[in-house]
Order: structure tokens, then C-alpha cells, then sequence
């Protein structure tokens, strides 16, 4: 009895695979997979980190150039602000020594011409840019 079983038992199984032949090859190239895979598994998790790691990179030098063009910007703000601040400085005395001299040299008119109100007035306006305008009455 065990003979005839045993041949009943490939006869049942060569139809079972005759008729799901598709199924099992399926199943054996998943399994072959699986197989060859599994040992690689490693290797999308270090490409992941690789990815994260170069991530992390750009970002870094991202804001380190953005800190650097801050301070650039901050250098160049600061050092707009000394030059403004040096040219006032300057302006001002300029201005001061101008007006100094301006001072001196209507002393000067004024102790040459003070007796000669219509050669005062002239040199005045010639020398300073005021205009003289003499009266209607014809007093200067």
C-alpha cells in the first residue's frame, strides 16, 4: 500500500503542478529574491544615511555663507557709517574755517571801507555774494 500511495501522491502533485505551474514559479522567484536580497539589505539604509549626511553638508555651508555675507554687510554698513561720520567731521571744519576767514576778511573790509558805506556795500557783495541794493531814496 505504501507504493500505490506514494505513486497516487506524485500523480495528485504533478497535476497540482501542471495546473498552478504560474503560482510556483512566482513563489520561487519571490523566495530567490528574498534570498539574494536579504543579505543586501544594508545598503538602502546606507544610502539614505549618505543622502542625509550630504544633506547636512549643504545645508551647513548654506548658513555658514549666509553668516558670511551678514557680516559682510554689517562690515560694510559700519564702515559707511566711519566714512559719513569722517566727512562731516571734516564738512564742519571746513565750514568753520571757511566762516573763520570770512570773519577776517570782513574785519578787514570793514577797517579799510568803513568810511565809504557804497565801496562796503560793493566789495561785500563782490566778496560774499550779497547783493546790494542801494536805497530809493538814493542814501546808500
Amino acid at each position: 500500500m505504501t507504493w500505490l500511495a506514494t505513486k497516487t501522491f506524485f500523480k495528485k502533485t504533478w497535476c497540482f503542478i501542471q495546473k498552478y505551474w504560474k503560482y510556483l514559479v512566482a513563489l520561487f522567484y519571490a523566495l530567490g529574491m528574498w534570498m539574494y536580497f536579504r543579505n543586501s539589505s544594508q545598503k538602502p539604509r546606507e544610502i539614505l544615511d549618505n543622502a542625509k549626511d550630504s544633506f547636512d553638508k549643504q545645508i551647513e555651508v548654506i548658513n555658514k555663507s549666509h553668516e558670511e555675507e551678514i557680516e559682510r554687510k554689517a562690515d560694510i554698513a559700519k564702515k559707511y557709517d566711519e566714512t559719513i561720520e569722517i566727512l562731516e567731521k571734516k564738512h564742519a571744519e571746513r565750514e568753520l574755517e571757511l566762516s573763520e576767514k570770512k570773519k577776517k576778511r570782513v574785519k578787514e573790509i570793514l577797517n579799510k571801507h568803513h568810511s565809504n558805506p557804497a565801496s562796503l556795500a560793493y566789495l561785500m557783495s563782490r566778496e560774499f555774494g550779497i547783493e546790494y541794493v542801494p536805497n530809493k531814496e538814493g542814501e546808500e
